[in-house]
């Protein structure tokens, strides 16, 4: 094998290293239920860099989930927004932020109801939370 093969076949095994480095994340749920009051229809639409979720609907009481590998270093800024949006009022947050988020569940799994006053992390890793979120600035 010359010596040009050699570095070449280097070369590929590095970078499938570092691809699979970069492709390691963790799986997150993220958990989202509608609670506002009155038993108002929310209406969201969630998105990443990446991706666009489109536009939801749901009754009172329901859920949608959202599933996803977050990036894991040295790239690791995985960040899910949503705009909401009900009867008279709306409101938009940082449904997942890994920045802030990374050590808060280690189980990657977070479940949020939503209020008109704001989005609420209610479980952790099977245990209550209860810590209410103001919405974002505009």
């Amino acid at each position: 094998m010359n010596s040009l093969t050699r570095l070449h076949l280097v070369l590929m095994l590095l970078s499938l290293l570092f691809m699979a480095i970069c492709d390691a994340g963790n799986w997150t749920q993220v958990h989202i239920t509608n609670t506002l009051e009155g038993g108002q229809v929310l209406s969201f639409r969630c998105k990443s860099k990446d991706d666009d979720l489109g536009f939801q609907q749901l009754r009172p009481y329901q859920s949608f989930k959202i599933e996803f590998r977050s990036k894991e270093w040295p790239f690791g800024s995985t960040l899910f927004f949503c705009k909401f949006s009900w009867d008279g009022g709306s409101g938009w947050f940082d449904i997942y932020s890994q920045k802030r988020d990374e050590d808060t569940c280690k189980d990657h799994k977070f479940y949020w109801i939503v209020k008109q006053a704001g989005p609420c992390l209610m479980e952790c890793e099977g245990k209550p939370s209860v810590d209410y979120f103001p919405w974002n600035q505009e």
